[in-house]
């Protein structure tokens, strides 16, 4: 389940059982959408789409989630999205997935889904068009999700258990704050009692025909839309849709669809919250709005108006904690949908320890200057500029709109009524409305978005931190406090100096070269000795993506400075640049859609970037300032510190924390070199070493290569002379990396621990190890047995044994500092079944080496492989990773038929092969936590 922060619309009269509701708009819907509704009520939308070329996605989705659910069946709708997988009446068993996974689709990736409280949705992306049979297929899929599910009563014990595990794999602490919260929230609402996976006592007992009354009442074609968009014949896909899906019956008695409401309350309702777990202490007043009867233009206005005021009361929060003077170490304004019905506007402070009140006293005393005496022009001009340069920017990349994105567009016009409009029209009118409104016409309305009605007040934290909270009379006099106290009106200084004051000369170039196997690549070697290498493409219509890399890294860094590493590119991107600190930097970027951000890695240091073809000199500008001019701003070191040092004080309580560490000291054999986030940190991070560290890594051009891929501008190679060129360096440094053995310890490492818990869960983690001569080869076959054993261990371990939700399993390769091989295992599961699971696990390893793969699985992950390579030719991300690679790694570029002969090579014998020297010369590291409690649930 995840959440979508659009705007709902509801039309409510109100009922016994709740509220009907009409989401209507009167903003016509894009006329490149083929759309219809059958006899039988299902709606469909049909959209030709281009990126990727020759693919297609295909959502279902029904208007119906869990707060349909009587209280005996809390959980099911969860349930049944599960048992759509799990048989159907044209697909037996696991029939879907191995129908789309023998033809590259894959499951995870490719076929998914989601329930909501409202709302039931899945997903089949990515599908090849050629092959027409798998697009009839795909069709009947979605046709048998409609009404024809098997839910047989073994499938639905056998996912009891899979259930179970992903009920405790998702009892994390901010679950566990908002189970305590959403009572105060939704008082008086079925909310308050849905939390979409359920009650474990109904989910382990519910009788079967529970789940097929659900089923049968709310799965049906009125309540329910077949989306298709891709790179299709919209005509003759139509027509398929109509000849699968009209046969579809309907009852002739179906249920009335009802939305629960949130009950109105004149009175602030307040609420805590806290958990041994929590990382920080929060407040948050939300005022819960109404939705609009009819998403018109005028709703549209409001929509922007909102953007609008968050944005500037966002940009004053940020200078107010960048004074370093309060008691926040976070503030933030947002909405966000809270029901189907309701939406948002919330004020939220990130306290200090033991500062809450006076957190939440500094976010509503910005909030309430902002309603008092509204923006100032240069604000309104300065939020303008920004809304429209990204406008300018998706309108100038509208062909790299994903299937995916329209569809879940399409998704929300079905299930909210949210306007659906053509790239050039959405163009058209948001920015008319952003050119349109004017400063008193925004603060007119910004009076009126905080009522004091339907207020809630929640806060949440840690238990140690819990007696520290504020209670509801503090919250309240501190809100009368501030309505009515005298304050100033907002002021700001800018400063209009240019990014850039020195006057700079492009350099010559030295000599170019050409990058093998790359015929359009073009290099060159400026006099300083940077090398540069440019790609010119046009996948997409407006974006230019960089990278830039030198060697070395964290590895030249004495170990007692490493900390301060840490930090050093943090500290640099916060602090500005030049003559501009963070704020000022950010408003001298206004309407810029320009990005050049420094890392130093464990052995490379570099940039990564991307700008737009009009921006792309900005891009440069701010690279050459972060070489020759960066900052290390005093007060943002002090932010950090004390951010850091609030989430030690509560990070010791994190389970998933400990968790991490431990196998981070496991996999180096407790290297000191290991970063470790404690008490150490915080008493060695330095701000003068983080600088130096950072101007030490961060310089010389003549050590590092940029690459540059995208729709790059004319002007390109003179503009890279004028500012690449006149980095200061020193041809004569080469630097490389220092390989510090950080790897396990020959032969097993075991860790196995218990910590408290407030859900009993036992975690597992398996990491075999050791080196490898590296091609392209033992890479390929190194993430094929990854994807093997994930495929395995989805029969084996989640379905057959219900034993966990799922195993994380990744088969890798690194080069860099030498050439070693990775195979890591990650899953929750009960306690009781960790021995058993191991077992299985271990089962399955030793099978790779001893018996052939099973050919199917190894034919369908060759399938996804050739696909996806299909797919990512096509992108500018693609061709900076593998220039990337090139240049650092000396690794080749395949060409296609190059790359389809290598995938050919690979069989059941040389996967066997493979693994057996794998698993025969690996080290292994296993981590266990358990709960001190060992009873599971």
């Amino acid at each position: 389940m995840y959440t979508k922060k659009n705007i709902i619309i509801g039309i409510l009269a109100l009922s016994v059982q709740g509220a009907f509701a009409q989401f209507k708009t009167n903003i016509a819907l894009d006329k490149n959408v083929t759309t219809g509704k059958l006899k039988n009520g299902l709606t469909y939308y049909i959209l030709h789409n281009e990126e990727p070329k020759d693919r297609a996605s295909f959502y279902f989705v029904q208007n119906v989630g869990a707060i349909l659910e009587d209280d005996n069946q809390n959980g099911l709708a969860h349930f049944l999205e599960h048992m759509a997988f799990n048989g159907t009446e044209h697909f037996k068993g696991k029939g879907i997935i191995k129908m789309l996974e023998k033809n590259g689709v894959s499951f995870g990736k490719d076929i998914n889904a989601y329930t909501a409280q409202d709302e039931t949705v899945y997903n089949i992306s990515s599908v090849p068009i050629a092959n027409q049979k798998l697009i009839d297929s795909t069709l009947w899929v979605l046709h048998d999700w409609s009404g024809s599910l098997s839910l047989t009563d073994a499938e639905i014990d056998a996912e009891r258990g899979v259930i179970r595990e992903e009920w405790r794999t998702r009892r994390t602490s901010g679950f566990r704050l908002k189970m305590q919260t959403d009572p105060v929230l939704y008082k008086g609402s079925k909310y308050s009692k849905r939390d979409v996976i359920g009650d474990l006592n109904i989910i382990n007992n519910f009788k079967y025909a529970e789940l097929r009354n659900y089923y049968k009442k709310w799965y049906r074609p009125d309540l329910q839309a077949v989306i298709i968009v891709g790179d299709i014949d919209v005509k003759v896909m139509e027509q398929k849709v109509k000849a699968i899906f009209s046969g579809i019956a309907l009852a002739k008695k179906a249920a009335a669809r009802t939305y629960a409401q949130i009950p109105k309350h004149d009175e602030l309702y307040f609420g805590t919250a806290s958990d041994k777990e929590a990382s920080s202490t929060s407040i948050t007043l939300q005022y819960v709005l109404d939705e609009p009867l009819l998403k018109d233009s005028t709703v549209t206005r409001k929509n922007v108006m909102n953007s609008f005021y968050t944005s500037i009361l966002n940009n004053r929060f940020r200078e107010l904690i960048l004074k370093n003077q309060g008691s926040a170490l976070n503030l933030k304004t947002y909405f966000e949908p809270v029901s189907r019905l309701s939406t948002s506007f919330n004020i939220s402070a990130l306290a200090k320890k033991g500062k809450t009140i006076q957190a939440f006293e500094e976010a509503y005393t910005e909030a309430e200057r902002l309603k008092r005496f509204g923006a100032a022009q240069a604000e309104l001009d300065r939020t303008k500029k920004i809304f429209i340069s990204s406008y300018d920017d998706f309108l100038s990349n509208k062909d790299k709109v994903d299937n995916d994105s329209w569809a879940d567009k399409l998704t929300n016009y079905f299930l909210k009524a949210k306007p659906f409009l053509s790239a050039d029209d959405d163009y058209k009118l948001i920015v008319g409305i952003i050119k349109s409104i004017s400063l008193e016409e925004l603060n007119t309305y910004a009076k009126t978005i905080q009522k004091p009605i339907n207020q809630v007040v929640l806060v949440t934290g840690s238990d140690q931190d819990k007696n520290d909270f504020p209670n509801k009379e503090a919250v309240v006099n501190v809100m009368k406090k501030v309505e009515s106290m005298p304050l100033e009106p907002y002021t700001k200084k800018e400063n209009n100096a240019p990014l850039i004051e020195k006057e700079l000369k492009p350099a010559a170039i030295k000599k170019t070269f050409e990058v093998a196997g790359i015929k359009d690549a073009k290099g060159y070697i400026l006099e300083n000795d940077a090398k540069i290498i440019v790609l010119p493409t046009t996948y997409s219509q407006d974006q230019i993506v960089f990278s830039a890399f030198s060697k070395g890294g964290k590895s030249l860094v004495k170990t007692e400075d490493l900390a301060s590493a840490e930090i050093a590119t943090t500290l640099a991107r916060s602090s500005g640049l030049g003559n501009f600190d963070n704020m000022g930097l950010k408003e001298k970027l206004t309407g810029k859609v320009a990005q050049a951000s420094p890392f130093i890695g464990e052995n490379t240091q570099g940039f990564q970037g991307s700008s737009n073809k009009a921006d792309f000199e900005t891009m440069l500008q701010l690279l050459y300032l972060s070489f020759e001019v960066p900052r290390f701003d005093p007060n943002i070191f002090s932010i950090l510190k004390e951010q850091y040092k609030n989430n030690l004080e509560n990070i010791k309580q994190d389970n998933a924390n400990t968790f991490k560490d431990t196998i981070e000291l496991a996999n180096s054999n407790y290297n000191p070199r290991t970063f470790i986030f404690n008490e150490k940190f915080l008493e060695t991070i330095d701000l003068k070493k983080a600088e130096s560290i950072y101007r030490d890594r961060i310089k010389n051009a003549g050590d590092f290569t940029f690459i540059f891929v995208g729709n790059i501008p004319d002007s390109a190679i003179e503009l890279i002379q004028k500012y690449i060129g006149n980095i200061k360096s020193n041809p004569a440094l080469k630097e490389n990396y220092v390989d510090h053995n950080i790897e396990p310890k020959k032969g097993k490492t075991e860790v196995h621990f218990t910590r408290p818990m407030e859900v009993a869960k036992t975690t597992v983690y398996l990491n075999l190890t050791g080196t490898i001569q590296y091609s392209k080869e033992n890479a390929l076959s190194m993430y094929i047995i990854g994807e093997i054993l994930s495929k395995r261990f989805l029969q084996t371990i989640r379905e057959e044994e219900g034993g966990s939700y799922g195993v994380n399993v990744g088969g890798n390769l690194e080069i860099i500092p030498k050439p070693t091989f990775s195979l890591a295992l990650t899953f929750d599961c009960n306690p009781d079944k960790e021995e058993k699971l191991m077992q299985i696990v271990w089962k399955e390893l030793n099978d790779l080496k001893s018996n052939p793969v099973n050919a199917n699985d190894l034919e369908d992950i060759k399938k996804a492989l050739l696909k996806n390579r299909e797919e990512s030719l096509k992108t500018n991300s693609f061709w900076i990773n593998t220039l990337y690679n090139n240049s650092l790694s000396q690794i080749p570029f395949l060409q296609e038929e190059e790359y389809k002969n290598l995938i050919s090579k690979i069989n059941q014998k040389t996967i066997q092969q493979f693994s057996k020297h794998v698993l025969d010369s690996s080290s292994s590291v296993e981590v266990i936590m358990s709960p001190e409690n060992q009873s599971g649930k």
